[in-house]
């Protein structure tokens, strides 16, 4: 079984640089293929075992100037959004989208039922968010390798997160084994409010990935509050199951 990673590069210029980059991978015994380009300049591997940035300008010294940039998603400040309310507009549209569902739920069941009204916000907020990563899995990937802990050791995780999400989304739509989904959720989400909180307090500038790539997200206090509530909201579950 191999593992498909993505490795942006500098110090290409023409395709001869390409072909002398694609030469060197495919010597690793490692790699079972590479696909080099120019544009954009990255290189897409498939391996027998994770690379880290490292390993790789490792291999590719003895070529001269060619190296892997900065890793997937981690950029300059000047090429990230401000952090102000219509940076933020696609989430909060989808976070007003869910509470709107919850409110004519709430209608049709004659009232509000905060058990019903937290599963529902849950499930819908898994599915939605899934939704937009699975539309670019690799570069969803690339983009949470950079910040999770778990995706940085194991890579292959950022390409079944999108899955878990749609699990869980799908467990909590159902109602389907509700201490096993929250237990799920709160360690799942509780990893991830780790790696967020570390991204957050270093002042790096990294890109959210939590809509995938299709939406320009700063990582902020924004992520902090959107992990913190969902593993709050799995908590409050577990200590207080209902039916």
């Amino acid at each position: 079984m191999t593992l498909p990673q993505t490795f942006p590069l500098s110090g290409l210029s023409c395709t001869s640089c390409v072909d002398k980059i694609t030469a060197r991978l495919l010597l690793h015994p490692d790699i079972a293929e590479a696909r080099v380009t120019l544009h954009p300049p990255q290189a897409q591997i498939s391996t027998r075992a994770a690379f880290s940035d490292e390993s790789m300008n490792e291999w590719l010294k003895p070529l001269g100037k060619y190296r892997v940039t900065a890793s997937a998603q981690e950029a300059p400040a000047s090429e990230l959004p401000r952090k102000n309310a219509q940076t933020y507009r696609p989430l909060l549209i989808l976070l007003a989208y869910l509470l709107l569902v919850i409110a004519a739920m709430s209608v049709m069941h004659g009232g509000l039922d905060l058990p019903m009204a937290m599963r529902l916000f849950m499930g819908g907020f898994f599915v939605a968010f899934s939704f937009f990563k699975m539309l670019d899995l690799r570069g969803f990937s690339d983009a949470y390798r950079s910040y999770d802990l778990v995706a940085k050791a194991v890579p292959a995780y950022g390409f079944v997160y999108p899955f878990i999400e749609l699990g869980l989304g799908l467990g909590y739509l159902a109602d389907w084994q509700p201490f096993w989904v929250n237990a799920m959720t709160a360690v799942v989400m509780g990893v991830s409010l780790l790696g967020v909180l570390k991204a957050v307090l270093s002042k790096q500038a990294i890109r959210c990935a939590c809509l995938g790539t299709v939406f320009n997200l700063p990582m902020s206090t924004v992520t902090i509050i959107e992990d913190g509530l969902m593993l709050g909201m799995a908590l409050l579950a577990l200590a207080v199951p209902h039916g």
